[in-house]
């Protein structure tokens, strides 16, 4: 089934939640498999359930409630067959039908409140990590148009760094007044390195930026820049320790001459 409203979801929730009747589980179990949007629900429901028990610590509840819920299950109505055929051991005797489902949705209503409740610190996580992901993906989305705002500018230059055999690492673009790298065979770096990007064109070479490669990730990393650093023709690329460029390279890894874009 397609579409983000289904008439089952209800029955969804209380698959995950393992409270419906024998009927209704197998109803439910056969729809799930047919409908994306049932499918969903039920990993939510699973996830919300898996935080809360991750979260909340397990305690006792205060004997008047658990004396109150003895209470309620006693007044639940059952179906009493005539006295003169039951046996001396009896089987238990079922709820009719109606009261199955009725209790079943009380049922059903509590353990959701009760998610709802419990898991209301384990909701709120989640919400903020969504939101970091959608700020995280707005920015890239945002780094990449600016990247390729500037491979499309007539003014960038363009420069690849290349390791003393001759393999390509890197990109630089460069215009008087942004720059951006393409790393492509640059290892990730972890929080105690920085690459720096230097302007080799002179005698000695100087640091223009630095930017960080993320496991996994060949995505163009902006770079702080200015007219002066756009004016060198030969760029290089450096792995250093700490978190700012130092006054001269350690080791340069690739370097390369700039043509136009």
């Amino acid at each position: 089934m397609n579409g983000d409203l289904c008439a089952h979801e209800e029955l969804a929730v209380g698959w995950a939640l393992h409270s419906l009747e024998p009927d209704e589980e197998a109803v439910a179990r056969d729809h799930v498999q047919t409908c994306d949007t049932c499918q969903r629900t039920v990993q939510a429901t699973q996830e919300v359930l898996a935080g809360i028990g991750g979260a909340v610590p397990e305690e006792q509840p205060p004997p008047r409630l658990r004396a109150k819920l003895m209470e309620q299950i006693e007044h639940i109505p059952q179906e009493v067959p005539a006295a003169q055929h039951t046996p001396r051991h009896a089987a238990p005797i079922p709820l009719r039908p109606q009261h199955r489902r009725r209790t079943g949705r009380v049922l059903l209503a509590a353990a959701a409140a009760l998610a709802v409740l419990a898991g209301a610190g384990y909701l709120g996580v989640r919400v903020n990590q969504l939101s970091n992901q959608v700020t995280a993906s707005e920015a890239r989305t945002n780094d990449l148009n600016k990247a390729l705002s500037l491979a499309a500018d007539p003014a960038t230059n363009r420069a690849v760094l290349r390791t003393s055999s001759g393999k390509e690492v890197a990109v630089v673009l460069s215009n008087p007044t942004s720059a951006a790298v393409l790393p492509s065979n640059l290892k990730p770096n972890d929080s105690g390195h920085v690459y720096v990007v230097w302007g080799a064109s002179t005698k000695a070479p100087v640091p223009l930026a630095v930017f960080d490669v993320r496991a996994g990730s060949t995505d163009p990393q902006l770079l702080a820049w200015s007219s002066d650093a756009h004016k060198h023709t030969t760029f290089a690329v450096s792995l250093e320790p700490g978190r700012q460029a130092p006054p001269k390279p350690s080791e340069v890894l690739a370097g390369g001459q700039v043509a136009p874009a």
